[in-house]
């Protein structure tokens, strides 16, 4: 990663600190100059800081057939520039695009998760008769917590 790149995301500590940062989707991408230039490394030292945040990693995967024809990088969508001033070609840009693609649906689903969460009270009944909010404010202090456990009978 570079300096100026790590000194951007070094600058989002308020943003992180004030949970602003957190159950967003994140992915990332790259491109080097050389076909072992630390591409994966580099994604996952991204992935590194978006853990700090609490984001909700949205990597590729192995999930669609054209992002072997980009190099099948699983972690994210990776460019080999060999000289300065290439360009990706088809496959990588369609590889980004459907990336990209999936970042966005997933988006949208913590997004109406979130938004559908906020509208439940977070004392309601649940199946098994739980009730009341979940005590960690780490987890929102409010997040409905899952069923007592069952007394062990001997």
């Amino acid at each position: 990663m570079s300096a100026q790149l790590k000194q951007f995301l070094d600058q989002t500590g308020p943003l992180w600190m004030a949970g602003k940062l957190s159950d967003k989707a994140a992915t990332s991408f790259t491109s080097a100059i050389n076909r072992h230039g630390g591409q994966e490394p580099t994604l996952l030292s991204f992935n590194n800081v978006f853990y700090h945040w609490g984001a909700v990693i949205v990597p590729p995967g192995y999930t669609d057939p054209l992002l072997y024809a980009a190099g099948g990088n699983p972690y994210g969508t990776s460019f080999i520039a060999r000289m300065q001033g290439d360009r990706p070609g088809q496959e990588i840009l369609a590889a980004a695009r459907y990336q990209g693609q999936r970042l966005a649906e997933v988006a949208g689903r913590l997004q109406e998760f979130q938004h559908g969460r906020q509208r439940r009270p977070a004392t309601a009944a649940r199946p098994g008769g739980a009730l009341g909010p979940c005590p960690s404010p780490a987890l929102g202090g409010n997040r409905p917590c899952g069923r007592p456990r069952k007394a062990l009978q001997r």
